[in-house]
């Protein structure tokens, strides 16, 4: 199960904080539950609620009271429509991914998965809240992505756009241009004489004459004595020598290049795609998994919306 999705098990990062707290109380657990609500006839309990208000209270630091019961009763619902969600979908937690989030959290806190059940119990929180919350962020996640992935396209266009937008570095920087191209080459010796560079030009010529686009370039190639064709895909303008660069650059996409003399023959291109990008290439990965994680965060939320909207929640 990925986790590049969107982030999860936000508001945990507040357990160093925790763990001031925690080791200098001991609250007892609520010994009788009741049904307080019934999502879909998935019953939460008063101890449900309980159990995060206080997990809310000492990783939030909010003050337990009728907000933050609120708070924590709404996440429960939220939470039982993610798992009924993720149920339609064959959507399950994985337990070894709960248990690494686990082991991480406690790591940064300077412990193990003992020790946070521990320090948690001495709060008054079972470790089993921390584990569903867990759970149904991991199922949420799985949810969202088989629902969305394949509708959320980021182009080139869309990192541009942001880039421009904001003042993220790489934003300003030089254009670079990826090209699609079909390489014909008509080799020869480096020392070849006028006559054999005349001949192996008016070739090519004759050749690009004939081209009308990029889907008969190979045939072409067949069909003329010493010519030979390359496919070059993703080519970036930078690794291509003078003339050829300049010729390319100046071509439109379907078009073929003047024939241009290189140390090793005679060579044309065609133009088969082009597509102008700004900035870093490392900058514009950061960015465009930035955008498809917003795009995902809008999508969960209105699905959400719509889960709870369609719910039947009763309250009691």
């Amino acid at each position: 199960m990925t986790r590049t999705v969107f982030r999860l098990v936000r508001g945990f990062g507040a357990l160093a904080a925790l763990l001031l707290v925690v080791l200098g109380s001991g609250l007892a657990l609520t010994q009788e539950t009741s049904i307080k609500v019934l999502v879909n006839d998935n019953p939460i309990s008063d101890y449900d609620i309980e159990q995060r208000q206080r997990f809310l209270s000492i990783t939030t630091q909010e003050k337990p009271g009728p907000e933050l019961k609120k708070k924590a009763t709404d996440m429960l619902i939220d939470e039982r429509l993610q798992i009924l969600e993720g149920q339609k979908l064959g959507s399950t937690p994985d337990e070894d991914e709960v248990t690494k989030i686990l082991e991480n959290m406690a790591q940064k806190n300077n412990l193990d998965v003992a020790g946070l059940t521990t320090a948690l119990g001495r709060a008054g929180v079972n470790i089993r809240t921390l584990k569903d919350r867990i759970r149904a962020q991991l199922v949420w996640q799985d949810v969202v992505r088989k629902k969305f992935r394949r509708e959320i396209q980021i182009g080139d266009v869309d990192v541009d756009r942001a880039l421009s937008d904001s003042d993220e570095a790489g934003g300003g920087g030089e254009s670079q241009t990826t090209l699609q191209l079909r390489q014909v080459k008509f080799s020869m010796a480096s020392n070849a004489d006028q006559r054999t560079i005349a001949a192996k030009i008016a070739a090519a010529e004759a050749l690009r004459a004939r081209f009308s686009n990029c889907a008969n370039v190979t045939e072409l190639a067949k069909a003329t004595a010493g010519a030979t064709v390359k496919t070059l895909q993703d080519q970036q303008t930078s690794t291509l020598t003078q003339p050829a660069r300049l010729l390319v650059m100046n071509a439109k996409v379907g078009q073929m290049t003047p024939p241009s003399i290189s140390p090793s023959g005679v060579e044309l291109y065609a133009v088969c795609g082009k597509v102008s990008t700004k900035g870093d290439t490392k900058v514009r990965e950061a960015t465009q998994r930035k955008l498809l994680n917003d795009e995902m965060m809008i999508r969960a939320e209105r699905l959400l919306r719509d889960l709870r909207q369609d719910a039947f929640i009763e309250y009691r």
